[in-house]
């Protein structure tokens, strides 16, 4: 029996959500007169609801599983079957060549990669599979992906060009949590180069913001360089979005000591003391936490509100009011900012819920003195740091600490 008298038809199978949907069945070449599609009846070990056009006098069917728009689903294997007949090799390759890899059941019918196709990649199909009567046949399908259910976006910090201080570690910011399963293939993609070259490592701060510090302080100068390639990586049910980079650059040295005990506040550049100021911190029953803070951000002007971090405007040591010259030490709420009403405690006592309050003309000056990633070190309070805050994450663990595993769950 010559092999003209066998087709291979090509599905386009609707995968729709409603229960009991019809899979519809597109004929990719007929190698007869008759008109495949006109003719198109129940056949073969198909599954309930699908339709297939058979092939001359009961020819072997064989079957690309795509979506309501016509592509192959990203967010799944790709899937090639057979009605009847058997498959003897299928390969998957995107224009440039680079194989999809997969494997064939044992009963010869189907065939299904062993990862999702990458979205918006086309895709050429090649099939080829033993009819029924053993007669071999091959066949090529073209099919395209479509888009993923989610995307696996980053944002790098700091800003391009921007120049930070000697604490600053580089940031990458996912829209999104990550496993910690997928945590080590999202690593592969990240790179941080330095100059001059220094040791330095990642380590997840919460499931979707990862750090990359040096084992101590950066120098004064250092060049650095951080790129994240998420394309074609697939993360738990999103894939990775975009390719970026940033290039950023370590300003002087500014460190500034905050001792609860003593009321002051000591800043200095380049280890030379350039300002040493009165202040209050946070009382016994609000403490300031304790350890290396770095600058996060700066305002002018911040509202507070004190039901954001538990209590009540209008209980006991609530608050709401807008302060000025606002230096930001941790998202969980600490800033160095202007307190005129605490004054007369600043040099003397702690009384404030745990930032640390300072004139209006020291708020004033630490604001333009400041820049982000300096370090903002307090000691003698007797709270431990936050080590999920972004502000009290990276220097209050032990660099080996560090290396060996994440803070994130």
């Amino acid at each position: 029996m010559s092999r003209t008298r066998y087709q291979i038809i090509f599905a386009a199978v609707a995968v729709l959500a409603a229960a009991g949907a019809v899979r519809f069945v597109v004929s990719s070449e007929a190698t007869t007169g008759r008109n495949a599609a006109q003719e198109a009846e129940p056949t073969g070990n198909l599954g309930d609801g699908e339709l297939a056009a058979p092939g001359e006098n009961g020819g072997a069917a064989a079957f690309v599983e795509l979506d309501q728009a016509g592509n192959a689903p990203s967010d799944r294997p790709l899937v090639v079957r057979l009605a009847e007949g058997s498959l003897t090799g299928v390969t998957v390759e995107d224009p440039q060549g680079q194989g999809l890899a997969g494997d064939l059941t044992a009963d010869g019918l189907a065939w299904q990669s062993s990862e999702p196709p990458v979205p918006h990649t086309a895709y050429t199909v090649r099939v080829s599979a033993m009819a029924p009567d053993q007669q071999p046949f091959d066949q090529t399908l073209n099919v395209t992906s479509g888009p993923p259910s989610a995307w696996l976006k980053a944002t790098l910090t700091p800003n391009d060009n921007e120049v930070v201080g000697i604490g600053m570690p580089a940031v990458v910011a996912f829209n999104r949590a990550v496993a910690p399963a997928d945590r080590p293939a999202v690593e592969q993609r990240l790179a941080v180069t330095t100059n001059p070259p220094v040791e330095g490592d990642w380590r997840w701060i919460t499931p979707s913001r990862l750090h990359w510090r040096p084992a101590t302080y950066w120098q004064p100068g250092t060049e650095v360089g951080v790129r994240s390639d998420l394309r074609n990586l697939k993360v738990g049910d999103a894939w990775g979005a975009d390719e970026r980079t940033i290039s950023f650059k370590i300003g002087p040295a500014r460190v500034s000591t905050v001792d609860v005990a003593t009321y002051q506040m000591t800043s200095s550049e380049n280890g030379q003391v350039v300002k040493v100021m009165p202040a209050s911190m946070g009382s016994n029953k609000w403490p300031t936490h304790h350890g290396i803070h770095l600058v996060l951000e700066k305002s002018k002007s911040v509202t507070m509100d004190s039901s954001t971090v538990g209590i009540p405007r209008n209980g006991p040591g609530g608050y709401y009011r807008k302060v000025a010259w606002a230096t930001r030490l941790t998202w969980s709420g600490e800033f160095i900012h202007a307190a005129p009403w605490s004054q007369w405690a600043q040099g003397k006592r702690n009384v404030s819920h745990g930032c640390i309050n300072v004139s209006t003309a020291n708020a004033k000056w630490f604001y333009d003195f400041a820049q982000r990633g300096d370090i903002v070190e307090v000691v003698n309070s007797p709270k431990k740091p936050k080590l999920y805050d972004p502000g009290t994450s990276d220097w209050n663990i032990p660099w080996e600490q560090w290396k060996a595993g994440d803070t994130a769950t």
